[in-house]
């Protein structure tokens, strides 16, 4: 029993005790009652007692209906508990597998593009492929015309020159019979600067062979003077063909001679021909013949002098083939090979493509290079350097006489290539080619479609980049960042982002940089060159998530490789570059601990630096980016 339920029985029983004796003594009855009064009191206490424990047992069977209920609720909220925590757990790795699922999506979706990109190039092999068919097939049938004309052509003239070395033959041995008749038949020349007109003279001279000794002395040709050097006797060589005597010690009063005079060896220019029977050749269109004296000389076409000659052309044109191939160093040391090597290397047709780069050079150079530059299409200048410093020349003048000092030669080479030029590259020449280069450009090279200009004493300003833009609008590839350290920092800001972005709204490869250009910028650049695909960043300050969001906002939806050069990003900034742009196929990020702290040897900057390199790197376990990401770090 409770002590409640005691305290409230035992107040209950004094109370009637107290009503029972107040009776009593009311009543005055004797002993025998009180006796039968404290009976009944008893049996009511019994009555009390049994209602009371009635009771408490009511009570206690509630408490336990209770007691089992708060159990049973203790249990289901733990039951509930549980429930929640493993549905917590439930929703964290399906979030997990919503995050896989959408990289995976991703890189699906980058695969089937790949592979879209793949069939579309194999439908296009196709396509060129039938045509090349195509054209093969014409290129057969027509070859095919040719030769057999060639054929026909070949035979008909083996034909003529075997009637025309009998006539000879006759006319040799009959001299009295040709000298009558020589004057109404004639000797007609053949042209022909084909294989055929020499295979025929080969065959003639064979023939010819047949029927005369020659009286010659053997040349050599050689490469290097184009197949003209032979043996020369007072700038001068003879072909004698004798019908009556035979060896040297026969003399030279053959009445029937055929002799062959040439007179200028070195002449580019050169001809067959004795100057006699030139004339006679352009009077009569016929080869005449000139009697001198007792003898008679025939001044005949010989097929060698135009062997040599064709040889000398194919020469020339494999030269051209070969020259085509050389660096600018090595053009210029074939020009002293000889008279042939010189006049083909100096020829524009091999110069289309200059590279000058790690000499010291002048501006009288430049311009004597500019006399072949007509036909230049790229021209790349890295690391040129001007004269030497004087013993007695301060550093203050010697940079003050060669500022600029190859802006004179530099501008007649862009005013002796002018629309051809098309690529221009100039890099690391510090203080002989300033800015002002690109407003001789823009003067004088409006085609001009890729450039780079990188300078740390003279970086690009935002006029000089205006004016560029008015003269060139053809130009799609521009690097120009400042090389560090830059003595200008400022000069390559926002402003002339925006100013590129406005120029040039064909972009497609951007290479920009330094600490003055910040996001805005970039989003600038990016919202006005919508067709950008690679872009370049150099030495900016840190690139968090907010800045790539700000970047992305409005454009670089074709962008398929960003380049972070010595420009730290954070992952997050990755992840959302990688996720905006779709085509992203590279992302280049080139970093040393010198472009996060000043302090490189610090213990606490080295573990920091080597915690953003780990970030980093765990970027490429995503199948997003593992094929994409690239992460090169220089060592100090």
């Amino acid at each position: 029993m409770s002590p409640v339920l005691a305290v409230a029985v035992s107040s209950r029983a004094a109370e009637a005790e107290a009503d029972a004796g107040h009776t009593v003594a009311q009543l005055g009855v004797p002993w025998l009652g009180r006796l039968a009064l404290e009976a009944r009191l008893q049996q009511l206490a019994l009555e009390v007692q049994e209602r009371v424990s009635l009771k408490l047992e009511a009570l206690q069977d509630e408490v336990k209906r209770r007691s089992a209920e708060v159990r049973r609720a203790r249990r289901e909220s733990e039951r509930m508990h549980r429930e929640k925590h493993q549905a917590e757990e439930r929703a964290a790795e399906l979030e997990r597998q919503v995050d896989i699922s959408v990289e995976m999506l991703a890189g699906l979706r980058y695969e089937l593009r790949e592979r879209d990109e793949q069939l579309q190039r194999k439908q296009q092999e196709v396509c060129e492929l039938d045509r090349f068919v195509r054209d093969t097939a014409l290129q057969e049938a027509s070859a095919k015309i040719r030769l057999q004309r060639f054929i026909e052509d070949l035979l008909e003239r083996a034909e003529r020159a075997e009637t025309q070395l009998q006539n000879l033959h006759d006319d040799v041995t009959s001299p009295h019979r040709y000298l009558a008749g020589s004057r109404a038949s004639g000797y007609q020349r053949s042209y022909s600067v084909s294989g055929m007109s020499r295979r025929s003279s080969h065959v003639s001279d064979y023939r010819a062979a047949q029927y005369y000794r020659f009286e010659r002395r053997p040349r050599t040709l050689s490469v290097g003077s184009g197949g003209c050097e032979g043996h020369w006797d007072g700038r001068q060589y003879q072909h004698v063909l004798c019908g009556a005597v035979e060896g040297p010690d026969s003399g030279s009063q053959s009445p029937w001679m055929i002799q062959h005079t040439h007179t200028d060896a070195d002449s580019d220019n050169w001809s067959l021909y004795t100057t006699e029977s030139l004339d006679d050749t352009q009077h009569t269109g016929y080869r005449t013949y000139s009697h001198t004296g007792p003898d008679l000389h025939w001044c005949v076409n010989r097929s060698s002098e135009s062997a040599v000659c064709s040889e000398r052309l194919r020469l020339k044109a494999a030269l051209f083939c070969v020259f085509t191939y050389l660096d600018t160093r090595s053009l210029l040391t074939a020009a002293e090979v000889c008279k042939d090597w010189h006049s083909v290397a100096r020829h524009p047709a091999v110069w289309t493509r200059i590279t000058l780069e790690n000499a010291r050079m002048s501006s009288k150079f430049l311009m004597t290079l500019s006399q072949w530059c007509c036909q230049t299409q790229s021209l790349v200048l890295h690391n040129l350097k001007p004269r030497s410093r004087g013993k007695k020349e301060s550093k203050d003048e010697y940079l003050r006489s060669t500022r600029g000092g190859l802006e004179a030669g530099l501008e007649a080479v862009l005013k002796a290539a002018g629309r051809s030029l098309i690529s221009l590259s100039v890099s690391h020449c510090p203080n002989i080619l300033t800015d002002r280069s690109l407003w001789l450009v823009s003067c004088h090279c409006r085609a001009l479609q890729s450039l780079t200009y990188r300078s740390a004493s003279d970086p690009a300003g935002q006029e000089v980049i205006w004016a560029l833009g008015a003269g060139c609008r053809n130009i799609t590839t521009l690097r120009i960042t400042p090389l560090q350290p830059c003595l200008q920092p400022g000069r390559f800001s926002n402003r002339c982002l925006q100013t590129i972005g406005r120029c040039w709204p064909n972009l497609c490869r951007a290479g920009v940089g330094g600490a003055s250009c910040g996001a805005q910028g970039l989003a600038s650049l990016a919202r006005n060159c919508m067709n950008l695909c690679e872009l370049e960043l150099h030495h900016m300050n840190e690139l968090n998530q907010e800045a790539a969001a700000e970047i992305c906002r409005d454009g670089l939806q074709q962008l398929h490789t960003l380049s972070f050069i010595s420009t730290p990003v954070t992952a997050k900034a990755i992840l959302h570059f990688s996720s905006v742009c779709v085509s992203l196929k590279c992302v280049l990020v080139q970093l040393s601990i010198s472009d996060y702290f000043e302090d490189a040897d610090n213990e606490e900057a080295k573990r920091l630096f080597e915690e953003i390199i780990n970030n980093l790197q765990a970027l490429r376990k995503r199948p997003a980016l593992s094929d994409v990401l690239q992460i090169r770090v220089e060592k100090p």
